[in-house]
């Protein structure tokens, strides 16, 4: 993840998976752990 992608939309784009993936990860312990 060291990579610095120089397009602002990209990194955007890669921000908000990011951010999808973290929430869909954290929803799956709860439901898991629920």
């Amino acid at each position: 993840m060291s990579e610095d992608p120089k397009d602002p939309r990209m990194s955007g784009m890669v921000a908000t998976v990011a951010l999808i993936v973290m929430f869909a990860f954290v929803g799956l312990m709860i439901w898991i752990g629920g």
